[in-house]
């Protein structure tokens, strides 16, 4: 089973092997493919697995962290530098190899990166935490900072080789979401060097945060959106008005962080209202859910839109602060419940699908994989936790988060993602 296009079409949906049985013109349209883009799906699942469990790990190591009452610097880190980024790097590829018909990049390769944004990141949150300095945070550092640029040389060579063009405008917005991390992590060694400042703290949450992981997003939402809930794009969501929402959120993201930097309150208000109105621009790209599939995909699709509804309250609410207190600085009760109820949720129900889909085994068991990850408790406790960053209740929190996190463990093992060979109904084995 792969990931279904967004269009309704599956580029996938022929056989990955030859066939004596295919049509001549099948044939034909097979053979101008390019080389290796035969198994590209068997392969880009493969590489993705491991991904998803390292995410699953970091996110867990960083509700533990918090929730025992360590470093909630530590906790933050390991989710978003290590758990976002890390599922970002595997689902942006594999998507693009999908959607775009092209070869799935080479595994080495591929190792590479992933390797080195995991021990790049932990390096820095150790080198920081336990106060060691230059020796551990410099090459952490330049290791993570390879592995973004390695990633957008993945993904620029990927969708170069591709047959479908459609897309591109999710492969833009990964660029530029990885030349704002890049950014944010030299500003990020600067802290960790020379000490931190809120201009630096606040510009180093906007790259990254914003930046970083907000465009990616950006770029994938009208896309997988409407993968999750088996539909097609939205009307609205043209190549050119996606490459516009992600150019307004790319400048808003430059006018903040400039901002910041600088302690200017007015333009840093100016410029997260800016960004909040983009988001509003990507919800009415997103493809309208009719009953028949918030029946079928339930919590996995609602999730996405709640987490995106987070992100935006979040951001406004922090315009509304900085404006009215006349400080460009954010607040840590805004910004954990846009990492938290917002990403992490939007991640949520998007790992609720990409489970089954990367187990693989046929249509049964991808059945069976997306009846285990159709959670409401989990939905439910997500808002709920949303609910209690928001109004500072943080025990609240931490009680919300912990039945939300049991249950998706519980349902992740159900899965049992990370099987290999599965057989499947007509027989296909994965290797």
């Amino acid at each position: 089973m792969t990931i279904d296009s967004p269009e309704g079409d599956s580029p996938d949906s022929a056989n990955t092997g030859p066939s004596e049985n295919k049509r001549p013109e099948a044939t034909a349209r097979t053979d101008k493919r390019p080389r290796g883009a035969a198994d590209r799906v068997v392969r880009s699942h493969r590489q993705t697995r491991p991904t998803v469990a390292i995410t699953v790990f970091a996110m867990a190591a960083a509700f533990g962290a918090w929730a025992l009452g360590g470093s909630s610097w530590v906790a933050i880190h390991l989710m978003a530098a290590v758990g976002l980024v890390t599922i970002i790097s595997g689902v942006s590829l594999m998507l693009t190899v999908t959607w775009s018909a092209a070869p799935a990049p080479p595994d080495a390769a591929v190792l590479v990166q992933r390797f080195c944004i995991a021990i790049g990141a932990v390096a820095v949150i150790a080198g920081r935490h336990f106060d060691v300095g230059a020796p551990v945070v410099v090459p952490g550092a330049a290791l993570y900072l390879t592995g973004l640029a390695l990633l957008a040389a993945l993904l620029a060579l990927t969708v170069r080789r591709g047959v479908e063009r459609r897309y591109d405008p999710a492969v833009i917005a990964y660029v530029a979401a990885l030349c704002a991390g890049c950014a944010g992590v030299v500003v990020g060694t600067v802290m960790a060097l020379d000490g931190s400042t809120p201009a630096r703290v606040d510009t180093h949450i906007t790259l990254n945060v914003l930046g970083l992981v907000g465009l990616v997003v950006v770029g994938t939402l009208p896309f997988f959106t409407a993968t999750v809930g088996r539909s097609r794009m939205a009307p609205k969501a043209t190549a050119s008005r996606i490459v516009t929402v992600v150019a307004w959120q790319s400048v808003a993201v430059a006018v903040i962080s400039t901002a910041m930097s600088t302690q200017r309150a007015p333009v840093a208000a100016a410029g997260l209202a800016a960004y909040g109105v983009g988001l509003v621009a990507v919800l009415a790209l997103l493809p309208r859910p009719t009953r028949r599939q918030l029946q079928w995909a339930g919590p996995r699709l609602i999730a996405i839109w709640a987490g995106t509804l987070w992100w935006a309250v979040a951001v406004v609410a922090s315009a509304v602060l900085v404006g009215r207190d006349g400080h460009a600085t954010f607040s840590p009760q805004w910004v954990w419940t846009l990492v938290v109820a917002g990403y992490g949720q939007i991640l949520w129900g998007s790992l609720a699908y990409l489970m089954a889909v990367l187990r693989g085994g046929g249509h049964r068991l991808l059945a069976e994989g997306f009846a285990a990850t159709r959670s409401w408790l989990g939905l439910v406790a997500a808002n709920l936790t949303g609910v209690a960053l928001a109004t500072s209740q943080p025990k609240i929190a931490a009680a919300t988060t912990t039945v939300w996190l049991a249950d998706t463990a519980w349902r992740a093992a159900r899965v049992g993602f990370g099987r290999r060979a599965l057989t499947g109904e007509h027989g296909n084995q994965e290797r």
